[in-house]
């Protein structure tokens, strides 16, 4: 199958040009070239796809410096990997060198050693992934399949290239979740039985490199989707006992995503949803698996508290200055989340009107005119700034003249409020 008229259709010249450009290069040399990978199997899908692989069954680095020259894209080269990048508008192009792999146990980084083209795409994950297109020969546009995935793209099936696909490298078992998912195919029946006998080796995988799997998940379009089927495959436990993910976080994952939050606090606020169930051993227990960062760490910790703030408040007659006590020192990003889970209503209303009125409410005056008034410099100001902000949330004063009356009270002696 040759897909040269694909590629003219897909890429924009310059790009289009590029790869063609590589391809003639890597002939000269006595290399071949191709473009690899999820590229490809976008393609086929027609989709987009902005980051273009290319594998040199030679010196990728060589390939790379002959377009170090005057008119061509300034090459990136990683010398230590033997790879490089370029790119082409908004397109990037990587270069490596085609290569195979063993692994000396599971979970344990690969050794690599020069390969072939068909070696090199045997080390992929699944068979979508482990397609090839020839680049700037006779053959240009070239299908290379060597294992099938054009049919397993055409049937919808996820499969694995080999028996001890999942025992090299269990995260392949998260990675086809997120494809299963994203791109609505299924699992092959021995590939998911493969996938069942691997949730063991789940455990020799570095926390570092879970939670980015789950990162990569938690950027998608639909990660409920992805997390409920890690949940229902055992995969989450197989991570950490404490982990799972529930029809409650499925919902709640939907409407974060509707509340159109900033990337940073979306990923931070499905952090939280996620282990929203977890008491504090078990929350720990997580945050040492997956060597959580303390951006995240700290919000699910906020809300282990908040789980236990439902109850008070949910009580009627609860004034807004009580509202700010139970939520003032807790982060924005576990309220949000808090917000989402809480099964009260009233307890809900109450989070929502914290994060968009009561957190914003201050006192009128300030340091300098309690000064002015006569305050003392020190803790005597800052007891009566208190009191007026809880005065201004429950309604007892409503504007700077009252305010000045209050502070007036509170320096003679009075009670200045009800409070």
């Amino acid at each position: 199958m040759n897909l040269s008229a694909e590629l003219d259709r897909w890429l924009p010249a310059p790009t289009r040009e590029l790869l063609t450009r590589i391809g003639y290069c890597a002939a000269q040399k006595g290399y071949r070239a191709c473009l690899v990978g999820g590229a490809v199997r976008d393609l086929l899908l027609g989709e987009s796809s902005l980051d273009l692989d290319i594998v040199i069954e030679g010196d990728a680095l060589d390939i790379a410096r002959s377009f170090g020259t005057s008119g061509n894209p300034a090459p990136v080269l990683h010398e230590r990997f033997g790879t490089a990048t370029l790119t082409s508008g908004s397109f990037r192009v990587d270069l490596a060198t085609a290569r195979k792999e063993s692994y000396h146990s599971p979970g344990a980084l690969p050794s690599v050693h020069p390969g072939s083209i068909e070696e090199d795409l045997l080390r992929r994950d699944f068979t979508i992934n482990a397609m090839a297109i020839r680049l700037g020969t006779e053959r240009h546009g070239e299908l290379v399949d060597p294992y099938g995935g054009r049919g397993d793209l055409q049937h919808g099936l996820l499969r694995v290239l080999h028996e001890a696909s999942f025992k090299d490298d269990a995260t392949r078992i998260l990675r086809g979740v997120r494809y299963e998912q994203r791109l609505g195919f299924a699992f092959e029946k021995s590939s998911l039985e493969l996938l069942a006998r691997g949730l063991l080796y789940v455990r020799s995988i570095s926390g570092d490199r879970l939670r980015h799997e789950i990162e990569h998940m938690l950027a998608e379009r639909e990660p409920e989707h992805m997390l409920r089927r890690l949940d229902t495959l055992g995969v989450l436990a197989a991570i950490d006992e404490s982990l799972s993910f529930g029809p409650g976080q499925f919902e709640a994952f939907r409407h974060a995503k509707a509340n159109q939050l900033s990337a940073v606090r979306l990923e931070s606020v499905l952090w939280c949803v996620l282990g929203w169930g977890l008491d504090k051993e078990r929350l720990a227990s997580v945050a040492t698996r997956l060597n959580l960062p303390g951006r995240l760490l700290g919000p699910m910790q906020d809300s282990f508290a908040l789980r236990v703030f439902e109850a008070d408040l949910d009580r009627p007659g609860l004034r807004p200055s009580d509202v700010v006590g139970l939520l003032c020192d807790k982060s924005i990003v576990s309220l949000s989340a808090a917000e989402l889970l809480y099964g009260h209503p009233l307890a809900r209303s109450r989070v929502s009107l914290y994060l968009t009125h009561l957190r914003h409410i201050r006192p009128a005056l300030d340091g300098r005119i309690l000064r002015e008034l006569g305050f003392v410099e020190g803790p005597a100001i800052g007891s009566a700034l208190a009191r007026l902000r809880v005065a201004r949330l429950n309604g007892e004063v409503g504007s700077r003249e009252q305010e000045v009356e209050m502070a007036q009270r509170i320096l003679a002696g009075g009670p200045g409020t009800d409070s």
